[in-house]
């Protein structure tokens, strides 16, 4: 099977949380050297689930590649010529799996992005048409083992914490409050930047400021979804991109994370333990105020997680078809 375009929800879901994801079409589209297509008006979720039938017709008819962002469907991507690519499994449920793999019996494979659901739908179910094609991080941040970035602040805080982490972290602003940090917060009702002192460093929420910010930073922290009660995962702990965007932006990660496939997969050991005690966290957040990360190190590491690596894997898979 080849491919001739990937399917994109850009014109229907524009967000800018969902920019990570059509940064990753992008480059799909451009290693490929396929068009993109773009999913009709009437795929928006709120009409899409009351039509399925119509959805898949009004569905591309040409070999395709498309995203899904999580296990309900509301695209039309049930057909044989479509090649399905969950991000977000949660289900545990052996009833709800079983169910789920059904609703793509047109599907020739189906892809999912985490190595963790992968082996859980692989060995524990026996499904025959799972492939692992794992999550990556945009060409466009590539570096080398030259690249330097100007460090101002010690911490970037963005996102959804870890709240051992966060804890052992405002336990240490107490005892070095000179620390310089950047965090996301809501001002007006919108998302802006503030440092240490409460001042705002930016008033844009956008992927571009996001990145810029992460590469002023020193270090910054990260878990994966569903350890310490941080988030309702039915047991799953898979490694997001952000590892991978720390890792882009030449910062020390302070990690917290589960010995599973998705944090052995992405080799989360060979940059940090996972840190079990305010003191650990301690000794790790005062190396990375000091010293300077191993650019040359984190440039091999992501010399196989880039998106084009991903778009030739998706190739392997598609010639087995």
């Amino acid at each position: 099977m080849q491919i001739k375009t990937i399917v994109s929800n850009r014109r229907i879901d524009p967000h800018h949380a969902n920019d990570l994801v059509y940064e990753w079409e992008d480059d799909l589209s451009e290693t490929l050297g396929v068009p993109l297509s773009f999913n009709h008006p009437w795929k928006n979720k709120r009409y899409s689930k009351f039509i399925p039938i119509l959805l898949n017709l009004l569905q591309t008819d040409e070999p395709a590649f498309a995203y899904e962002m999580c296990t309900y469907r509301h695209n039309g991507n049930n057909k044989s010529n479509i090649v399905p690519c969950i991000i977000d499994f949660y289900i545990k449920s052996p009833v709800l799996v079983r169910l789920w793999y059904a609703s793509y019996w047109r599907n020739k494979v189906v892809l999912v992005s985490s190595r963790e659901v992968y082996e859980f739908l692989s060995g524990q179910f026996g499904f025959t048409k799972i492939r692992h094609l794992p999550l990556s991080i945009s060409d466009r941040y590539r570096i080398t083992p030259d690249t330097r970035y100007q460090k101002s602040h010690d911490m970037f805080i963005a996102g959804r914490q870890n709240p051992v982490l966060r804890s052992f972290w405002e336990r240490y602003l107490t005892s070095h409050p000179d620390t310089t940090y950047v965090y996301r917060t809501t001002m007006d009702g919108k998302s802006v930047y503030k440092n240490q002192d409460g001042q705002v460093v930016s008033e844009t929420d956008s992927r571009e400021v996001y990145m810029q910010l992460m590469q002023q930073a020193r270090a910054s922290m990260y878990s994966p979804p569903g350890i310490d009660g941080s988030r309702q995962t039915n047991g799953f702990s898979q490694v997001t991109p952000r590892f991978l965007e720390i890792v882009a932006a030449c910062c020390h990660p302070l990690l917290r994370y589960p010995d599973n496939a998705d944090t052995r997969y992405f080799r989360l050991h060979n940059f940090c333990p996972s840190i079990d005690n305010y003191e650990q966290f301690e000794r790790l957040m005062d190396v990375a105020r000091d010293g300077e990360v191993n650019v040359g190190k984190h440039s091999d590491y992501l010399s196989r997680h880039y998106t084009s690596v991903v778009a030739r894997q998706l190739q392997q898979i598609l010639s087995t078809l």
